[in-house]
């Protein structure tokens, strides 16, 4: 059988293509006794001889028939057609996540109302003991209403079954694959959460976490690499959401969120905080300071702290459009005295002549080799349950403007958006 449009598949009658990949194909169909549309899906001809494939296609039909749920493409049936398996679809009309990306930036409110679609249909799945394993925004189907639904479980994993998985085998997709996927060692759920975070920076950021120019230099930064914050690279992120996506990205496990539902309700209180600051009048803007200015500040601080400048820069214009105040706060950044007068003097602040609040005090902080490892190890640890792999950074900072050990906790604290957040850190950090 060619599968050609216009062709009878058992009662089925083949009215278009709708995608293809390395192992099927879906066609649009249409029910000749019901008359109703749907998709089915096909092993690639060719390929069903291949005992593997055809043993992965059997599969993907019983995990997709254990699952019921209404972001989850729904199983409506399968069968045997001459030589061939099909596997009958709900048709989802809309488009990829992918090519909605393609086709221009997603609103990141959309994006994170998206995310929080995938992650119930994760904890659903999950729940049952079955990683996708192969998230992805192709794998993300957006109706014109604005209803996700997951589809292709064609390598996902249910627990207890062993088989299917085989020790030294990467399965995934390149820029979305977990650290430990790209290992080739066992997943839980947490994999699939990495593969969410991956989507959603690329959504929030305009762009992956990691590229390459080749696979081995994508996959090793999967590994090895700590991503550029989102909020870097757009200062428009709702507060609080740069942080959540660089926790979904840590590559230990143990850091990311643990649950599906975690995640979710991390991306929740995202979303009515920022439906709380939208009811209300907004503080003064930002837009206050001249662009051109902003862009000279964040020069002299890069000359001084380097890329993270620009992060720096976009998070302290959202709270104050005091010029003088900008650049004070901005300089308490900077760990070496003379740095913060050379980048005082180079952005013309108030303050510059004398080295300003940012160079005040008795007692000069303490050189960062002064610091008990242990001391810098727990906060570290602690702080990156809240923010992910840029912890270490931060503490590193943190601990060469600090002079206490109180001061340096505070000081981190003050990175984490949330209250209750900021409160769980210094419990755990032992405050």
């Amino acid at each position: 059988m060619a599968f050609q449009v216009g062709e009878r598949v058992g009662d089925y009658e083949i009215v278009g293509v709708l995608g293809h990949g390395g192992m099927g194909k879906v066609f649009r169909v249409r029910n000749l006794l019901s008359d109703r549309l749907e998709a089915m899906k096909i092993v690639l001809p060719g390929t069903d001889a291949d005992a593997e494939m055809a043993d992965r296609f059997l599969r993907e039909i019983r995990v997709h028939a254990s699952l019921e749920h209404p972001h989850i493409a729904q199983l409506r049936t399968a069968l045997r057609v001459e030589n061939h398996v099909v596997m009958i679809m709900e048709l989802v009309e809309g488009e990829g996540l992918d090519e909605c990306l393609r086709q221009g930036a997603v609103d990141v409110r959309d994006g994170i109302r998206y995310m929080g679609q995938v992650l119930s249909a994760l904890e659903y799945a999950h729940a049952r003991g079955v990683i996708h394993r192969d998230i992805k925004p192709a794998n993300i189907i957006v109706t014109p209403e604005g209803t996700v639904k997951l589809t292709d479980f064609g390598i996902a994993r249910v627990s207890g079954d062993a088989h299917f998985t085989r020790s030294g085998v990467a399965l995934g997709s390149l820029y979305y694959m977990s650290p430990e996927q790209i290992r080739a060692e066992a997943v839980d759920a947490r994999s699939d959460l990495y593969s969410v975070g991956v989507t959603l920076y690329e959504i929030a950021a305009g762009k992956r976490p990691f590229e390459g120019q080749s696979d081995y230099s994508i996959l090793s930064a999967h590994i090895s690499q700590v991503p550029a914050p989102p909020a870097g690279l757009n200062a428009g992120l709702p507060a609080g959401l740069s942080e959540v996506i660089l926790k979904a990205l840590a590559k230990a496990p143990a850091e990311r969120f643990q649950t599906a539902a975690e995640f979710r309700n991390a991306l929740r209180r995202i979303s009515d905080r920022s439906r709380t600051t939208a009811a209300v009048p907004p503080a003064p803007a930002p837009a206050a300071l001249d662009p051109a200015r902003l862009a000279a500040i964040e020069s002299a601080l890069a000359a001084a702290l380097g890329p993270i400048a620009k992060h720096l820069v976009a998070r302290a214009a959202r709270s104050t459009s005091d010029f003088d105040e900008l650049c004070r706060r901005l300089a308490e950044q900077i760990p070496d005295p003379q740095g913060r007068r050379s980048f005082l003097r180079a952005v013309g602040a108030g303050s510059a002549a004398g080295g300003g609040a940012a160079t005040t005090g008795s007692a000069p902080p303490p050189a960062a080799e002064e610091w008990d490892p242990s001391v810098l190890e727990t906060a570290r640890q602690a702080l990156a349950a809240f923010v992910g792999p840029i912890a270490g950074v931060m503490v590193n900072r943190a601990a060469k403007i600090s002079r206490t050990r109180q001061e340096l906790l505070e000081k981190l604290a003050l990175e984490i958006p949330s209250e209750q957040d900021r409160r769980a850190f210094l419990n755990r950090a032992g405050k």
